[in-house]
């Protein structure tokens, strides 16, 4: 019980022991800006000391100079904290210990050369941390190995070169402590095997970073290749019901002239008989919006139609001339993304606030289309600044938003969306000349 005791007094009083819970508290916590991040940063600092000083003594004790005091403290933290997905959470601990081993290497180094003692070790392994830190985020701006479409193959890499470091210096440890060959730090061969250990962990951890984003790339240009096919195809069929219909119109405006002869002539049992005949072949089905643009017509009717089926009301207000400088899949696109979306939110809102309002307005040299809608609560932003969708199948959704403002940049334009007071608002401006 003494040995314990005097251990654990000397883990807790220890200047490394700090410097190690500040490293993992920062390593294993996503230091993008969001609300109470100190807050998060202290409890965790917390708990990083306590795993640190629990583990790192029975580490001690168990054994001695072994390097499971840098790999439990490490482990136990990245379980409890959950900010990432497994692949991401298991490839920052395994650098996290990686990069401590080699900072206790140049910590001796420059402790042997200035002697100043455990502060000075100390304060040279928590710098060093926070290069790694300050590299590994600066790897992460382009992108993370948070995506669903992450797995652990995928970082398997990233994980053999931290495992080959930490073999490299536990056999270092392991041969001085059962006196096969003494272990010093002061050699060129032990400060350059650290320092290409660092070097080849990061770089690798790069590629694979690269390789990740290049598979979330292609997966996303497939949802939205998957999802402009689904738009367009759904339009081609309006349009074969519209032409229809417009067949249909102009049959029953001749069948409405013969009825009106029979009646002339007062032949009222024809006309009955006739009437009814075309009763029950009529379609009773009416172009909702006819601005003029054969396209638009299309694609509003067509959205209309779909909120109707969904009980969602629609203001539509359509002032547009009867051509429009843009490609038929790109205005599809714009208009069919943003209805959808605004039809599916209502889903989530009371019977009597189902309400969408659409603008499509050309006016001063752009064409302005804006959707409303009441909304439950306001979206997430996901990675890459599109709308983070709330559907089970995430894979094939959420793109719509993305598709929107890559079309509004095609026709120097722009694309806006907010949400006030239980509205959101799409607007969108594409440029007409």
């Amino acid at each position: 019980m003494e040995a314990l005791l005097a251990t654990l007094r000397a883990s807790v009083v220890s200047p490394y022991n700090a410097a190690y819970a500040v490293s993992i508290a920062l390593m294993l916590t996503r230091l993008d800006d969001r609300p109470r991040l100190w807050l998060t940063l202290l409890r965790r600092l917390a708990v990083a000391l306590l795993a640190t000083w629990v583990l790192g003594t029975i580490s001690d004790l168990v054994f001695p100079n072994s390097i499971t005091w840098t790999v439990l403290p490490a482990c136990a933290c990245a379980l409890l904290f959950r900010d990432f997905r497994a692949p991401a959470r298991l490839t920052r601990t395994c650098l996290l210990m990686c990069a401590w081993m080699y900072s206790l290497t140049a910590a001796e180094v420059v402790n042997a050369q200035v002697h100043g003692g455990i502060y000075t070790a100390a304060g040279v392994s928590l710098a060093y941390m926070l290069a790694v830190l300050a590299a590994i985020q600066l790897l992460e701006r382009r992108g993370s190995l948070e995506g669903p479409d992450v797995s652990l193959t995928s970082v398997v890499p990233v994980i053999v070169v931290c495992a080959s470091g930490l073999v490299a210096r536990a056999i270092l440890y392991l041969r001085s402590d059962i006196g096969v060959a003494p272990y010093s730090v002061g050699t060129l061969e032990s400060v350059l095997t650290c320092l290409s250990g660092q070097v080849a962990e990061l770089v690798v951890y790069y590629a694979v970073l690269r390789l990740v984003r290049g598979f979330g790339e292609r997966r996303r240009l497939q949802a939205e290749r998957h999802l402009m096919d689904a738009r367009l195809a759904a339009l081609d069929a309006y349009r074969e019901s519209g032409e229809n219909l417009r067949v249909l119109r102009h049959e029953v405006k001749n069948q409405y002239a013969y009825i009106k002869l029979l009646l002339e002539r007062q032949d009222y049992k024809r006309a009955e008989e006739f009437f009814g005949e075309m009763s029950m072949r009529a379609n009773p089905t009416f172009l909702h919006v006819n601005s003029g643009n054969r396209l638009v017509d299309d694609i509003v009717n067509l959205e209309l139609s779909r909120a109707t089926a969904a009980g969602v009301d629609v203001d539509s207000r359509i002032a547009v001339p009867p051509e429009l400088p843009f490609e038929e899949i790109d205005l599809a696109s714009v208009v069919m993304n943003l209805m959808d979306n605004a039809i599916e939110a209502c889903a989530d809102v009371p019977a009597g606030q189902k309400c969408v309002r659409l603008a499509l307005i050309a006016d001063q040299g752009s064409l302005i289309v804006n959707v409303s809608n009441p909304a439950a609560a306001a979206p997430t932003v996901a990675e890459g600044g599109r709308l983070r969708t709330t559907k089970t199948d995430a894979d094939l959704h959420g793109y719509g938003t993305g598709i929107v403002r890559k079309i509004a940049e095609k026709y120097d334009g722009v694309a806006d969306f907010s949400y006030v007071d239980g509205v959101f608002t799409a607007k969108v401006m594409l440029a007409l000349a």
